[in-house]
């Protein structure tokens, strides 16, 4: 089980809308690409910092769902 389960519920949350398919895509779906960064990490790295972890998940949201709020 994930250490941080308890708290996950915590973390930033965003929902994105793909509408915009892309030209040649014989599907018709969308491109979407997704970074993190870890501001500073960089100069705090010269004194002696290191990397914290980082990780995401990206679901899948169905469209029958009438609304966000009681679908989580």
């Amino acid at each position: 089980m994930n250490q941080f389960a308890e708290t996950f519920w915590h973390n930033p949350q965003y929902i994105i809308t793909l509408e915009d398919p892309d030209e040649d895509d014989e599907e018709s779906l969308c491109t979407v690409i997704v970074a993190l960064m870890q501001k500073n990490r960089r100069a705090q790295r010269k004194m002696g910092a290191e990397c914290l972890t980082i990780g995401f998940a990206i679901y899948k949201v169905s469209s029958n769902i009438k609304s966000l709020k009681t679908a989580f």
